[in-house]
């Protein structure tokens, strides 16, 4: 008879420690429009500051810290356009297409050009880049 109580309790309450084991978990609430767009902010930030690197090359810079710094550039503009694709109207067009004409201005340097006649040779797309990304920290109403 006790046992078939206690089997009778487990059964009743089984449902019970179901719900409570499985209802515990939760997914973590999906990133607001708000967050992506803040972190859109940081991530051009992030590129600023590695523009900002690369336009300050100065003559005692090696090459080698030319080529790191253009990397640099590369990896922050691939972090905003992925970025980019979950905000709204982020219009990473113009940053793009400013960022790959500073990638193959860089590439189209010559090896045998010293760092001064590098730099002097991207300026304008090193410019234009600066520019596309201040227009749209601007248009997101960044910090």
């Amino acid at each position: 008879m006790l046992a078939n109580r206690i089997s009778k309790f487990f059964l009743a309450t089984l449902p019970l420690f179901l719900l409570v084991s499985c209802g515990g978990q939760s997914t973590p609430p999906a990133a607001t429009t708000q967050d992506k767009k803040a972190q859109l902010c940081t991530d051009l930030a992030n590129l600023k500051t590695s523009v900002a690197t690369l336009r300050s090359m100065s003559p005692s810079s090696t090459v080698g810290d030319f080529k790191a710094a253009r990397d640099q550039v590369k990896t922050a503009f691939g972090t905003v356009k992925t970025t980019a694709a979950s905000v709204q109207d982020s219009k990473v067009e113009d940053l793009e297409k400013a960022q790959q004409g500073l990638d193959k201005a860089i590439t189209n340097v010559s090896d045998k050009a010293t760092l001064n006649q590098a730099m002097t040779s991207v300026t304008p797309q090193v410019t234009a880049l600066q520019q596309a990304e201040a227009k749209m920290t601007a248009g997101l109403s960044c910090p």
